[in-house]
């Protein structure tokens, strides 16, 4: 906070050096190589966008992402915006965002490090905080994110190992000279990274979202953990051990101001990495999970006559507003498809209509048991919304479940009633018990065991992990259902892994097809699938040999049916 306010206070005092160009609304700080492009008259921002010269390529409450095609270039705009409260009281005690990742635009490139080429930023001339514009020249490069769930996922197999294996060891020394330059960013996720691949297959990186960088001296060893650490969360889930000791291994050999470790702690640093990556990662989703309740950039808030909800943005109006006119309508359609209907609940399949065609869909209705329902449901979370809650939350953790598309509440008396959640539909998907009776293959119980460890390891609780509640979809894989029960952010003890394992290890008691060999395979599965717990894979089995005991005893007593 000091910091930003002596850097304000700095740029107040201290002439940028660029040329100053006034235009219609703005106040533009030019570079050289700005001026050779634009000309004394400076940028035409109004120009572009009023002749549609500037296309939008991203757009947010925050910020607006500009590409213009100039006869002699092409360039990009960033529109900065202050979205609130804290982001007018921050720019207040610090300068503009734009003129920060202009400075720091410069301070990198003069340090070797590859960034943006910074053109201009420019406002609108007032003292006080408000709108502020960033201009850099394009590159021949896309998001890296953007790279890794497009090109990359089409490769084939053989493919992605080779050219993983060149992007890791890319990636491994981009870190090492960024931090052995004193840079530290404080949000190095793949969207934040422009990748260029070269014709020689090696791929070249570019740092973009410059505002917070801090720059300084070379990073000791501490501070590059912990820059690590951040860009290590997107890929721990998401990559082999193996790619990432690559990445650790080659970072290690490229930093030149770093002394080379001893080989006990090359591999205690790496663990440092890994074990502050669990940490960062259950801080992070934790924090994530309230968005689920609110207008954001991916959900709104809906309503239409009685019912009120929440939707993701991408589902059309035209067809939001005809399922919250009439809810129920779905389960009467000739079209439809019931697949469960009782006291407690209506499950219906169909295809909701979209400018891109059918979506195959899932509605499932909750209905109102008592008349205190309702009333409970006005202060606690109703089992509606934690399904959507919990829905939302597994995939951000990387567990497999239907994507919660639309979740809402028929009000009586001013008081949530009803409820409804719309979910994506799994293709050809079939119930594990059910699959379970012809047999299932090792390897779909290997990529569940994963599943399971990751789920635990991630901090939730399933809490009714039964094998009616696990689809296996057409391409036999698993995928987790009914979250109305789950728990998120909680340390699972071995205890209550071992119940969980035990409520799934119940469910195929009767099941000839599912071996004492098929239920310790998947057991050292589970166990191999993560780092080392308490207990040896016997006292595991001992564990789950006695909690399934106990269960089918108890289910004796009170006549209820194992399922």
């Amino acid at each position: 906070m000091l910091g930003d306010l002596l850097h304000k206070l700095a740029t107040l005092t201290r002439p940028t050096g660029l040329p100053v160009v006034w235009t219609d609304r703005h106040v533009w700080h030019v570079a050289p190589a700005g001026m050779n492009l634009f000309g004394p008259a400076g940028p035409q921002l109004n120009h572009w966008i009023t002749h549609n010269i500037a296309v939008v390529v991203k757009s947010n409450p925050a910020r607006t992402v500009y590409r213009v095609e100039l006869p002699d270039d092409t360039i990009y705009v960033k529109h900065c915006r202050i979205t609130g409260p804290r982001a007018w009281g921050r720019e207040l005690i610090r300068p503009p965002k734009a003129r920060l990742e202009f400075d720091n635009a410069v301070t990198l490139r003069m340090r070797g490090v590859p960034a943006v080429e910074p053109l201009a930023w420019g406002s609108t001339g007032s003292r006080w905080p408000g709108e502020s514009f960033l201009i850099t020249r394009g590159i021949a490069a896309i998001p890296f994110l953007d790279y890794l769930q497009g090109e990359f996922a089409a490769l084939s197999p053989d493919e992605q190992v080779v050219t993983g294996r060149q992007i890791t060891l890319a990636l491994a020394d981009f870190f090492a000279r960024l931090h052995d330059a004193g840079v530290a960013h404080p949000d190095p996720h793949p969207g934040n990274l422009l990748m260029e691949m070269l014709p020689c297959r090696i791929p070249r990186f570019t740092l973009i979202d410059l505002h917070d960088v801090r720059v300084g001296t070379p990073l000791s060893w501490v501070k590059s953990r912990d820059n690590l650490t951040l860009f290590n969360r997107y890929f721990q889930m998401r990559t082999a051990r193996t790619e990432r000791a690559r990445f650790w291994h080659q970072y290690r050999r490229s930093r030149a101001s770093l002394p080379l470790p001893l080989v006990g702690e090359i591999h205690s640093q790496a663990k440092e990495v890994e074990d502050g990556t669990n940490v960062s990662n259950l801080r992070l989703w934790s924090k994530r999970e309230g968005r689920w309740l609110g207008s954001n950039r991916t959900l709104r808030k809906v309503k239409r006559g009685h019912v009120r909800g929440l939707a993701v943005r991408d589902i059309p109006e035209f067809t939001l507003r005809a399922l919250l006119e009439d809810p129920d309508a779905v389960f009467a359609r000739p079209d439809t498809r019931i697949l469960k209907d009782s006291k407690t609940s209506t499950v219906a399949a169909f295809s909701l209509p979209t400018p891109t065609g059918p979506m195959p869909v899932i509605l499932k209705r909750v209905n109102v048991r008592s008349w205190a329902e309702p009333l409970k449901n006005l202060f606690r979370r109703s089992a509606i919304i934690r399904s959507w809650v919990n829905g939302h939350t597994l995939r951000d953790r990387g567990i497999p479940t239907p994507r919660p598309l639309a979740a809402f509440h028929r009000y009586r008396n001013g008081l949530p009633a009803e409820g409804y959640i719309l979910t994506d539909l799994v293709p050809d998907a079939v119930q594990l018990d059910v699959a379970g009776k012809t047999g299932v293959s090792r390897a779909v119980w290997f990529r569940l065991a994963r599943i399971l460890r990751a789920m635990h390891d991630r901090g939730v609780s399933h809490r009714d992990l039964k094998a009616p509640n696990i689809l296996l979809s057409g391409e036999r894989e698993p995928v987790l259902i009914d979250l109305v029960g789950v728990r998120t952010g909680v340390n699972l003890t071995v205890e209550r892994r071992a119940k969980e394992l035990t409520r799934l290890c119940v469910s195929f008691l009767s099941n000839p097809t599912v071996t004492h060999t098929d239920r310790l395979r998947f057991l050292l599965a589970y166990l191999a699938a993560g780092t080392a717990l308490q207990v040896g894979w016997k006292s595991w089995w001992e564990l789950v040999s006695r909690a399934t005991a106990e269960k089918v005893a108890r289910n004796h007593r009170v006549g209820r049916a194992l399922s």
